[in-house]
């Protein structure tokens, strides 16, 4: 099962977890992973312990890892695919 963390500046919107976790469903990912949230002050710290890292956010720092732009989410249709289809093949690989 992929961890993944999602953060935002100031918290995740309503919207952006709503069309995470519906595009999860509908791709039939929801049972192959977990989503946390978090600000993205949080992130540093908990990144470790995740598959997967989304920001809807500037992020200061690398974090020597890859990390999605979840940006689209929060503006939804052909953005939110987009970042859909990256969540699902980091899922996958």
């Amino acid at each position: 099962m992929k961890k993944i963390l999602i953060a935002a500046g100031t918290g995740i919107s309503v919207s952006a977890m709503d069309r995470l976790d519906n595009g999860l469903k509908k791709r039939g990912l929801a049972s192959s992973c977990s989503v946390t949230r978090c600000r993205v002050p949080e992130l540093e710290a908990k990144a470790p312990g995740y598959d997967i890292l989304i920001r809807t956010a500037f992020l200061p720092k690398d974090l020597g890892r890859p990390v999605i732009n979840g940006l689209g989410l929060a503006t939804g249709g052909a953005a939110a695919e987009a970042v859909l289809d990256e969540i699902e093949a980091a899922i996958k690989a």
